[in-house]
């Protein structure tokens, strides 16, 4: 079910340019310049107008739209959208995905990847040429592709996430890169996605727990998808509380390894009213638990949204992400519109 809509959408100020904005379907953007990526997963709960998030530049943006692809850039940042094309198989489709996400980049002035969003149809259904589960085809596309362009996966892994959508229509990989490199943050209680040992398939996951990187506007701290997962084990099967209570220990400690990693002597980052935490829930059954242990977690309020999606692993039963921001001066003004949802990079 789509969210419901009780107020229009937020306004952009003036001389605010859209660069980009996640959204759900039945959020319209009537002022929207630039790309949209829309979740293709059903809304379960939280404010209605954290359903989008939108990232937003004081320039003017150029968007260009392809088959399967949308691309808007601006001075310093670009935002883009890119469906997979299975015909060949998966791991083809996600490398010839990531292959052309990687020539765009290098072709502009924005080569840095920041943050990929990735939603993959029945991503853990076995393929029935291979009989492999989709995920792993998936990450076998992406390795290659980041062989293929060269890129040091250590260094250059976006904070991201892989969730799985309807079975119906394409898959797609959603992404926020800039013209200068964030910096990768690893969780000290989580062995580095890229390090996984062969069981979770024959090509590691790539991406990084966290990247903290400096926009315009904001210091920005992106938390990929995290899930109950210590070492590289998946904790709590079948236990939706324990799995919740283990999760957000996990962003807690990328958090606090991320200001300590900052060291710049301003504001650390918080979940507070400065983050956005998108929330995925395998079951909808389980939305009351996950919603009470992150009430009792947050100790302010922050804007959350509730979304069912499959997880990577058939057995994590939610998976949480988190944007978290700082401003690098006394704002001047008003902010963009009443919801943290749309800010300035």
């Amino acid at each position: 079910m789509s969210p419901p809509n009780p107020r229009m959408e937020p306004r952009l100020e003036a001389q605010a340019t859209l660069l980009g904005a996640l959204s759900l379907p039945g959020r319209p953007l009537s002022e929207a310049s630039g790309c949209i990526g829309e979740l293709p997963l059903e809304w379960l709960g939280g404010d209605p107008a954290h359903a989008v998030e939108a990232f937003c530049i004081d320039q003017d943006v150029e968007t260009q739209a392809d088959a399967g692809l949308c691309l808007t850039t601006g001075r310093g940042f670009s935002f883009g959208v890119i469906e997979l094309d299975e015909r060949a198989g998966l791991a083809a489709g996600t490398e010839q995905a990531y292959r052309r996400l990687f020539e765009l980049l290098e072709r502009s002035e924005t080569p840095h990847l920041w943050r990929v969003w990735q939603y993959l149809p029945a991503i853990n259904a076995a393929d029935p040429d291979t009989g492999i589960e989709r995920y792993r085809l998936f990450n076998q596309g992406r390795a290659a592709a980041f062989v293929a362009a060269g890129r040091d996966i250590a260094a250059s892994a976006p904070a991201a996430c892989a969730l799985g959508c309807e079975k119906t229509g394409p898959g797609r990989l959603v992404f926020l890169a800039a013209d200068t490199p964030s910096l990768p943050i690893e969780n000290p209680r989580q062995v580095s996605a890229y390090h996984y040992p062969p069981e979770y398939g024959p090509r590691s996951p790539i991406f990084a727990r966290a990247a903290v990187a400096r926009g315009q506007v904001h210091d920005w701290l992106f938390i990929s998808g995290t899930a109950s997962i210590t070492g590289h084990v998946t904790r709590h099967v079948g236990d939706i509380r324990a799995q919740t209570d283990e999760t957000l220990a996990n962003l807690e400690a990328v958090r606090l390894e991320a200001n300590a990693r900052r060291g710049d002597g301003l504001r650390p980052f918080a979940f507070g009213p400065e983050a956005l935490l998108r929330v995925y829930i395998r079951h909808p059954r389980d939305l009351d638990a996950v919603r009470q242990c992150l009430a009792a977690w947050l100790s302010e309020p922050a804007e959350v949204v509730f979304l069912q999606a499959d997880i990577c692993r058939s057995d994590l039963l939610v998976e949480i992400e988190a944007t978290l921001r700082r401003p690098l001066s006394q704002p001047h003004g008003s902010d963009i519109s009443e919801s943290a949802s749309w800010v300035r990079l």
